[in-house]
């Protein structure tokens, strides 16, 4: 039978062409089938794991420009951080987080292909092949304009789950190290001066006092007992000094953990009543310096007025306290724990001030009775003012640290906000790849068109005529009988044969495909 273009369509004579060469089509549609079926016995199955990532711009701006701007720099920025994600730097961060360089097959190879690469070293070569890998098994997609989704596939489940993890973790520390490299910058340079100046008042104190005790063995006009009392007081006011210093560290850190405990305004607490008993608690440090110029620890009236001065710090703390709690409905109990020691610091830090300058201002009168001339008047002047200019130095550089860290702290909360895993990565509980039910339908579609393909080749190959109407229409003749099929018994044996081998085929086809739908299906 040929095929012209001028004839007629018609499906009956289409299905007699199927019919008659049906074993044309059955055969390469079974044998399409089986093959990809099995053939996917035979691949190694794939694993994925994925984990998001909040990427959220934490500025606040107007709707309609928010609408604007999303359309072309939320997807730029986002295609930014895919590529960085991907870039080397990052997957050599995790190479050496993970040891993947040290796997001894991979050091091998190294080892053997290093003649064909002589201008690379052994690690280099092993690292841009682990690089090399890992961008063929991770992909990064954005969701949004605020969302990255990394997916990793792997043979392994283990792997695919400890190469996302790995590659979040480092994208989200890379990114606050960035965010945070200009505030730390002015944070290391404080410190460093801040060590510098305090280098310096310590030297400059230290002359100071090499000088007072010069003077005061110098000094002829004094007796035993004043020497010993101006000793006293001047390690009173480096035990003081020291005080006021740890109070100021202490108020930068209880500073910044209540910033990061606070979720919105701070809390007021200074009322009358507060403020009442700070005020009172500050007039105690100057009685407390002269009682201790006049009198050692030991002395009952410096003991007597120590204990009034616990009794109101511990008063100031309760009333700190119970204004919190009120504040927050008793709702935020480690919130008003820190904020009464913060404001408890605070009011520390004006008490050691006060006490630490009425006792300085006793040694520096008993100095200048001491002094026997004017050079010694100048000497002891300079010392003292190069004492007051490193102290103010050390002074400010201490608070400009301070500010730094808790600016610092305010931007790692902020940045830790707007970088951070809101889906960690899972343990894979079945293979992606591959998948079974989409091969088979493939594989149908496939043996489908190689069986109609071979089906109609055949019949437009075949010029033999098999009709009346073939008979008449080519050769001209008109048929005056026709002679029918005589089908022996052997033929239609095996005619029967061949339908049972097709039946059984397409059962074995059918069951195969059920078997691999329901593993699917149950997760094998």
């Amino acid at each position: 039978m040929s095929f012209e273009k001028d004839e007629p369509f018609d499906l009956r004579q289409y299905l007699r062409v199927i019919n008659k060469r049906k074993t044309l089509l059955i055969l390469p549609f079974l044998g399409v089938v089986l093959t990809v079926m099995l053939g996917s016995l035979f691949i190694n199955p794939v694993y994925q794991s994925s984990t998001t990532i909040l990427v959220a711009d934490p500025r606040l701006l107007p709707r309609s420009v928010e609408k604007m701007a999303a359309s072309g720099s939320s997807r730029e920025h986002i295609s930014t951080l895919k590529r960085e994600i991907t870039s080397r730097d990052y997957l050599r961060r995790m190479i050496r987080t993970l040891q993947l360089d040290t796997n001894p097959r991979l050091r091998a190879k190294a080892e053997q292909e290093k003649e064909n690469f002589p201008d690379l070293t052994v690690d280099e070569m092993v690292e841009r092949w682990l690089i090399s890998s890992l961008r063929r098994k991770i992909n990064v997609r954005g969701q949004g304009s605020d969302l990255l989704t990394i997916i990793v596939q792997d043979t392994d489940p283990k792997t695919v789950v400890l190469l996302a993890k790995t590659l979040a973790q480092v994208f989200v520390d890379e990114t606050l190290r960035r965010e945070l490299s200009g505030v730390r910058g002015a944070l290391e340079f404080s410190n460093e001066q801040l060590a510098i100046y305090k280098q310096q008042l310590e030297e400059s104190e230290e002359k100071l006092r090499q000088f007072r005790e010069k003077m005061i063995w110098q000094s002829l006009k004094r007796d035993v007992k004043d020497q010993e009392n101006l000793k006293r007081i001047s390690s009173l006011v480096s035990a003081t000094e020291a005080d006021l210093r740890q109070a100021e560290k202490t108020v930068t850190t209880l500073t910044i953990r209540l910033q990061n405990l606070s979720s919105g305004e701070p809390i007021s607490i200074l009322d009358n009543q507060v403020v009442e008993m700070e005020t009172e608690y500050y007039g105690q440090a100057q009685q407390l310096a002269n009682r201790l110029i006049n009198y050692t620890w030991r002395d009952a009236r410096v003991i007597s007025l120590a204990d009034e001065i616990n009794r109101l710090r511990q008063g100031i703390r309760m009333e700190v306290g119970k204004k919190c709690r009120e504040a927050t409905n008793n709702d935020n109990p480690v919130y008003c724990e820190v904020l009464q020691d913060l404001e408890l610091a605070k009011a520390d830090v004006v008490f050691y001030r006060s006490k630490w300058r009425t006792l300085s201002d006793y040694v520096n009168n008993y100095e200048r009775s001491l002094v026997q001339g004017p050079q010694e008047e100048l000497i002891l002047e300079r010392l003292r003012e190069e004492v007051d200019s490193n102290r103010k130095l050390y002074q400010m550089f201490l608070d400009q640290s301070q500010a730094a860290q808790i600016q610092e702290a305010a931007h790692r909360t902020a940045a830790e906000g707007k970088f951070r895993i809101i889906e960690p990565a899972m343990l894979p509980l079945k293979p992606v790849k591959p998948n079974r039910a989409k091969l088979a339908m493939l594989g149908c579609v496939m043996g489908a068109m190689l069986g109609f393909a071979l089906v109609f080749l055949v019949e437009y190959l075949d010029h033999s005529l098999t009709t009346v109407e073939d008979v008449e229409r080519y050769l001209g003749l008109a048929v005056l009988g026709t002679i029918p099929r005589m089908e022996m018994q052997g033929t239609k044996r095996s005619k029967k044969a061949r339908v049972a081998i097709f039946i059984v085929l397409g059962m074995l086809v059918a069951v195969l495909i059920l078997i691999l739908v329901r593993q699917r299906l149950l997760g094998g």
